[in-house]
């Protein structure tokens, strides 16, 4: 049957006008399926997952701590509760619990935080620099309760407290109660 002008089946015309409505709808719905994913994945962020997503991106970021102080640089490592941010030849330790913000460097269009997985090295601050105390770095720690940065030579790590010969004459020894740092800079 061809009644339509130009010989076109109506029930043709028909069909396709049913096709495109679902084309639509399965856009719309499909549209709102992402919206609720993106909800979710955001509503799971964590400051480690982020600053993970951030480090596989290489983002440059600025991060500013509890204490005021700000650190650039990209972030190269993501353990359990800290994160090594800044250029290859530094080691700038951010325990994520004195995080307070976190800013990308402008320019960039920022997508909306996803972070909503844990870091894959499940390695503690207090491993780290264990690895690092046979070497015997010179550190710089900003531990609460000091009115000044610890500045010294890390001798030894244990499961919560650092052992730090400070500088100065003559020198001091102090023990640094992990759960009081926020910040720790390793130079060789």
């Amino acid at each position: 049957m061809t009644d339509a002008p130009g010989g076109r089946d109506p029930l043709d015309a028909d069909l396709a006008e049913l096709v495109q409505a679902a084309r639509a709808e399965e856009a719309v719905r499909s549209r709102g399926i992402e919206r609720t994913l993106l909800h979710q994945a955001a509503a799971g962020a964590s400051v480690a997952g982020l600053l993970l997503d951030l480090a596989e991106e290489g983002a440059e970021v600025s991060i500013r701590m509890t204490s005021g102080r700000a650190h650039q640089g990209a972030v190269r490592a993501v353990g359990r509760d800290f994160a090594v941010v800044g250029p290859p030849e530094a080691q700038n330790c951010l325990v994520l619990d004195a995080i307070a913000a976190i800013r990308r460097r402008p320019g960039r269009r920022s997508p909306d935080a996803s972070g909503d997985r844990p870091p894959a090295r499940h390695l503690s601050l207090a491993a780290y620099l264990g690895g690092l105390a046979a070497d015997r770095p010179r550190v710089a720690i900003v531990a609460a309760g000091e009115p000044a940065m610890l500045v010294g030579e890390l001798r030894a790590v244990g499961r919560d407290v650092a052992t730090v010969r400070l500088e100065g004459q003559p020198p001091v020894t102090v023990y640094v109660a992990l759960a009081s740092v926020s910040e720790v800079f390793v130079s060789g």
